[in-house]
Parts: structure tokens; sequence; C-alpha cells
């Protein structure tokens, strides 16, 4: 996929936007992806003969439409950049530190928040799509782990909080741009997970510069939600609750850590990186 690594180089420059064209864009984008989903209607004519091969089918032009809803939107949000190029120096600690804060947020969300947002029902019409659109789970682990992380992050980083934080402060950048991406879930259980989300990867990606890394980190965070965060619902008997804050407590930590070590990591690139220019 060239457009990724254009956007991780540098090549592809994204223009300024302010917080009411990021919600144009948004907006836009869904409306484009909407083009692309087959109705339940029209899909059910084909369920008796082709049951078992249109789940595939619906996916993989999903996965089109979604590719070219990203052409899309570089064409009219971008342009070749005539700046130097800046391609993100990272290293593998900068991967290890990212799984760690992902992991810490995953810890503090499903030991406490995840009670209160258990008793917000889902609304009716998203359980109907989730009913009459189910899936083969290995093209649902797909489109959870791998397809959903890829899509998401250019829309939301590196689109919408890139151009942002070129107009506006960026710590209201990365605000605004989980706020969006909150809004996109059209429900308080997931939106309410996504916004916090948001905030960690929009701070990896803006600290980092890179694409992908808040891709990588983003798919850890989908993967550990399809598998270990059920582990902590599974919690029970008398000192349930002292084993959820223990959870809680301990992922306070690995977030702290996470965040002094990313730091640390930021501070040791910039220095190798200048060292390396002194050399030249």
């Amino acid at each position: 996929m060239k457009f990724l690594e254009n956007i991780e180089n540098g090549t592809i420059n994204i223009k300024k936007m302010g917080i009411i064209k990021a919600l144009f864009v948004m907006f836009l984008s869904i409306l484009l992806e909407g083009f692309g989903q087959v109705p339940i209607e029209i899909t059910n004519l084909f369920s008796g003969r082709f049951e078992k091969t249109l789940p595939y089918v619906i996916f993989i032009f999903g996965v089109l439409v979604k590719y070219y809803v990203i052409i899309v939107l570089f064409k009219w949000l971008s342009n070749r950049s005539n700046e130097q190029k800046h391609k993100p120096h990272l290293n593998y600690m900068n991967f290890v530190y990212a799984t760690l804060m992902i992991i810490a947020f995953r810890f503090i969300f499903d030991n406490s928040l995840i009670f209160w947002i258990r008793g917000i029902s889902m609304p009716s019409f998203i359980n109907e799509v989730f009913n009459e659109l189910a899936v083969p789970p290995i093209v649902s682990i797909i489109g959870v782990i791998i397809v959903a992380p890829i899509y998401e992050e250019i829309i939301f980083r590196g689109i919408l909080l890139k151009g942002m934080s070129k107009k506006i402060n960026p710590f209201i950048a990365i605000v605004v741009s989980a706020l969006l991406f909150a809004i996109v879930h059209m429900n308080i259980p997931q939106g309410i997970n996504a916004f916090l989300l948001g905030i960690v990867l929009g701070f990896i990606y803006l600290s980092s510069k890179s694409i992908y890394l808040s891709i990588f980190a983003h798919f850890i965070n989908n993967m550990l939600a399809l598998s270990f965060s059920s582990f902590f619902s599974l919690i029970g008997g008398n000192y349930a609750l002292e084993i959820h804050v223990m959870f809680l407590f301990i992922g306070f930590i690995l977030l702290i850590i996470a965040c002094d070590g990313y730091k640390q990591n930021e501070i040791k690139n910039k220095s190798e990186i200048y060292n390396q220019f002194i050399e030249v």
C-alpha cells in the first residue's frame, strides 16, 4: 500500500483543517463508505443460493470501498509536500512501549468504566445490524484486527488529527479526533471506549509522527479486546472487587512506566539523529 508509505515518509502532505472541516470530512467518509454497503434486502435475495460465499464477497467489496474512500480523501485533502521529507525514526522500543501503553489502557478500562458501561443498553438498530450481518468468525477477526486498524488510523489519525494539529492546539486536535472517532461508532458503550482509545492513539501518533506505530497500537488493542478483555468479565466470587482494583492499580503502574519509557526513548532517538547529523 503505497499511500501508507507516503504518509509515513511525508511525501503526502495533509492540508491544514479546522474542527468544522474535520467534522465534514468524517461525515463525507461515512457517506462514501455507505455507498459500498450492500443493503440487507438485496443480500437476502441471494442468501439461499450463495449463503456461504456471500459474506466473503461483501467483506472484500467493503475493503475495496474503504480503499477508494481513502484515495478520494487524499485527492481532496493532500498535496505533494514541498518541504523536506521527514521519515519517523522508530526502533523496537517504540513498539514495546506502545504495546505496554495499550495493555495499560485495557487493564484500566476493563476494570473500571466497563462496569458502568455494561448498564447502558445498546441501541436496537445496532443490535439488529449485528444480527443481520452475521459473518464467519475468520472474516470478523480479519475485519476487526487488520482492516479496521489500518482504515481508521489513516482516517482519524493520518488525515483528521494530522490536519487539525497543523491549525489548532495539538492537545485539542487529539481530543476532537478522538471524539469524532467515538461518534462514528454510533452508540454510547462503544463510543466511550473509542474516545479514550482515540486519546491514547492520538498521543502515540503525534509524538512519533508514525502511522505505522498507531496502526500497530490499534491492532494490539483490538486483539486484546477480542481475547484478553473477556478474562476480566469472568472474575467473580467474594474477592472480585479486590481483584479488579488490583488489576486497575497494575494498569496505572504500567501506564506510568510506558509513558516515561516512551518519552525517554523519544529523547534517545532525537539524540541519535542529532549525532548522525553532526557526523555528516
